[in-house]
């Protein structure tokens, strides 16, 4: 399955989501990846904190054990000294210089007086095993009893013999060992022995060794109480505890802490498991102490804390998807109000509002929503109520018509009958009346050509003049460019009848139809030299331009200006329409501008908007 329509669908199904989600789904990501970079920061530097205070506390740790260990073999080589500064022990054991084969005792008087002197020494030590002076010749005195130590040593080749020998009177530290003067041979000590040598000549005496059990180590160590493995060498790498050697220590690893011993602590790996090993060596006994601890039992409590920011964490996401329901509800609430509002206004209720008590983005939201459905109610009425006056207008127009047959048959009969009888002036009256109709009645446009409605207009005024005769004069001062340009049908006769009727019937007179273009703009003028009409009047006339508010009386005064200035408009845009000038007694102008459009522009204007 291909990879990248599974990420378009999860995408697509995460954009789904209701917001309500969305938002208690970012608010637990965030607490999330806050939580758990914080808790790893902290993870971290706790761990830190707590793995240097624990290597610092273990360096110190096996640093106290090698000093008490110190402290105690410095007692006892003190007593291994101890038969120098008795002629009586020195005396003895000059007796007993020549080797012999034979089991032989030594006298009462000489047991018990060295019996007396080491049990002087060992008294309230349990730590201690035995003390044993061994003489030349093999004679073994003890503060133990003959049931446990042998009274005489046959062989004299054993490695202990060979050290204490080899170390010509200095004290002397054995590891693990089983001594051969033990009547049990799984007797295993470790001891402090020294050479004894005649103060004066010099010579070999005997051997003391001191015997001391693991309890004096086991002892040391209850006193830290910490969950290490902990083992004790000598300065030649041999176990003086624990009893059991451990595989544990191996020489792969007492390498490497020769290797780093200068650093006191290193992370070392055995079977697999990660520990931290602590290395300390005594500098006056070259005893070793090295400690042996988990790593996992170093970061035991950076562990428990883990635990807890973990528990933490999720409580603090339960918490936030909680409060991000409760909370997001009023939100949430105000966004599917909103909805609800658009689906009622889909359905077609413009008189839906909303109404949100706060001032944020979704009231802000409310407030657009209600001025766009007011803005859509009012042109909605405005396009109705237009509508509504256009088929108002043709319904009285359809009732001021006959069936334009009839009329046309019947005026052409008229025409007729004024030729047979030799009235030309009634014959063009009729025909002039006839051109008029056509015109008016045609609805297949209502944009026509400057040039056909100047036609009407001249259709228009010649039936004008059969009644006022010659008085009426009309004249036209158009650039012939514009003779194709497009107007509206109708527009122009209206403003010429309201010259007739309200300033030149009666006495007569001169009406110009001027037009010209500027700036993509038609301006045709139309103007009589008749009486004009008073200011105040003038002032009503624009006033009625102005509001459209029409009030028309009896006769239908006032009401051709606002109809053709608003059809104007409503064609064009506010920017369009006429305007009026006058003066009482010196005539009536009135200017009206439109745009200027030809034949094959409107058309693609109009295609374009259907």
């Amino acid at each position: 399955m291909d990879i990248l329509p599974i990420k378009q669908r999860i995408k697509r199904a995460l954009l789904s989501l209701p917001y309500r989600v969305k938002l208690v789904l970012i608010f637990s990501l965030l607490i999330l990846t806050t939580a758990t970079l914080l808790g790893s920061i902290t993870y971290y530097q706790v761990a830190k904190s707590s793995r240097e205070r624990t290597e610092e506390y273990q360096v110190q740790l096996a640093d106290q054990i090698n000093r008490n260990l110190d402290r105690y073999l410095k007692e006892m080589q003190i007593i291994s000294l101890s038969p120098l500064y008795n002629q009586e022990v020195m005396d003895i054991l000059e007796n007993h210089q020549i080797p012999s084969d034979k089991t032989m005792f030594p006298p009462a008087n000489e047991r018990i007086t060295l019996w007396r002197y080491i049990s002087s020494l060992i008294h309230m030590r349990n730590e201690i095993k035995g003390i044993h002076i061994m003489a030349n010749d093999g004679t073994i005195f003890s503060n133990l009893d003959s049931n446990t130590v042998m009274l005489k040593v046959f062989d004299r080749n054993s490695e202990w013999l060979k050290k204490i020998n080899k170390a010509d009177g200095e004290w002397v530290l054995l590891p693990l060992h089983q001594p051969n003067y033990y009547l049990r041979k799984d007797v295993t000590v470790f001891s402090v022995a020294r050479l004894i040598r005649d103060p004066e000549s010099y010579k070999p005496l005997g051997i003391m060794i001191i015997d001391l059990k693991q309890e004096l180590i086991q002892d040391i160590l209850s006193r830290t109480n910490l969950a290490s493995r902990i083992f004790i060498l000598n300065n030649e790498n041999q176990f003086i505890y624990p009893k059991a050697k451990d595989k544990m220590i191996g020489d792969s690893i007492l390498t490497e802490i020769n290797r780093f011993k200068e650093h006191q602590h290193m992370n070392f790996s055995i079977n697999q498991t990660d520990y931290l090993v602590v290395y300390n060596e005594s500098s006056y006994s070259g005893v070793k102490t090295i400690m042996l601890t988990p790593s996992a039992m170093v970061l035991s409590e950076v562990n428990h804390l883990r635990k807890v920011v973990i528990v933490v964490v999720l409580l603090g996401i339960i918490i936030s998807l909680l409060l991000g329901f409760m909370l997001s509800k009023p939100m949430v609430g105000s966004i599917y109000k909103l909805r609800k509002a658009m689906e009622n206004v889909e359905k077609g209720n413009l008189a839906q509002r909303v109404s949100f008590q706060g001032y944020d983005e979704i009231g802000q939201l409310g407030k657009g929503f209600n001025h766009m459905i007011n803005e859509i109610d009012r042109l909605v009425s405005e396009v109705y109520e237009t509508g509504l006056r256009e088929k108002e207008a043709e319904i009285k127009a359809l009732q001021s018509q006959m069936n334009p047959h009839f009329l046309y048959n019947t005026l052409e009969t008229i025409n007729m009958l004024a030729v047979t009888k030799g009235n030309l002036e009634v014959s063009d009256m009729v025909s002039s009346l006839g051109r008029l109709l056509r015109y008016t009645i045609d609805n297949s446009s209502k944009i026509v050509t400057l040039k056909e409605e100047l036609s009407f207009i001249q259709s228009y005024i010649a039936i004008q003049k059969v009644r006022m005769g010659e008085n009426l004069k009309y004249e036209e001062e158009i650039e012939p460019v514009l003779h194709d340009v497009l107007i509206p049908k109708l527009v122009l006769q209206p403003l010429v009848e309201n010259a007739i009727i309200h300033g030149l019937f009666g006495q007569g007179g001169l009406i110009v139809i001027k037009a010209a273009s500027k700036n993509e703009l038609l301006e045709i003028v139309i103007h009589d030299n008749g009486k004009g009409v008073p200011i105040e009047r003038l002032e009503a006339l624009k006033q009625t331009l102005e509001t459209g508010q029409i009030k028309p009386n009896r006769n239908h005064t006032g009401i051709a200006l606002p109809n053709v200035h608003e059809r104007i408009q409503l064609l064009y845009g506010k920017e369009y329409g006429i305007e009026i000038a006058s003066q009482e007694h010196n005539g009536f102008s009135i200017l009206l501008k439109i745009p200027i459009q030809r034949r094959g522009a409107y058309e693609n204007e109009r295609n374009i908007s259907c």
